[in-house]
């Protein structure tokens, strides 16, 4: 049975609520497959079928929450300029899954991912592949540090900083 097959969606959908369910409760690293499975709802196979790791469950969690995000801003051109601020906006929307990745420790998981998806827009010249890596670990930081600081200020604020800076470190 394929991943994308309804039953494995569902599945999936269990073990990531489960998943993120006992991370309020307890300790990431204490988290057995065992106690997933149990809180899930599902057995260690449907477990195994879906995922290698607990970590997968995380990486894909956010892969689809953004792929779902950039389908729906990607069919509205006169949201592009606001790319950065639209961006802040989707991680906000994921704020408590957010901190808890970084309660556990597990805040390279978002750098892995935003890093990731930079990589995807690369076209295969030598400067994109720059520009994007500098653009991707800009992101990264402001993102860190807004995580970091409680995610006070606003995607409007966010995108202001992140220009400002870009346009301080080009001069540089």
């Amino acid at each position: 049975m394929e991943r994308k097959h309804p039953a494995n969606l569902f599945v999936r959908d269990c073990i990531t609520k489960a998943l993120f369910k006992l991370m309020k409760k307890k300790n990431y690293y204490n988290i057995s497959i065992s106690e997933l499975v149990k809180t899930a709802g599902v057995s260690r196979n449907s477990f195994y079928r879906n995922y290698q790791s607990v970590d997968e469950i995380l990486r894909q969690y956010l892969t689809e929450h953004t792929s779902a995000w950039w389908s729906g801003f990607i069919a509205e051109p006169d949201r592009y300029s606001h790319v950065i601020s639209e961006m802040f906006q989707h991680f906000l929307n994921m704020q408590e899954e957010l901190r808890l990745l970084y309660k556990a420790g597990l805040s390279h998981l978002l750098m892995e991912h935003i890093i990731m998806c930079g990589k995807q827009s690369l076209t295969g010249e030598v400067s994109n592949a720059y520009q994007t890596a500098f653009m991707s670990g800009g992101l990264w930081g402001l993102t860190n540090e807004w995580v970091l600081r409680d995610m006070k200020e606003t995607p409007e604020e966010m995108e202001l900083l992140f220009f400002h800076q870009t346009q301080q470190e080009n001069i540089i």
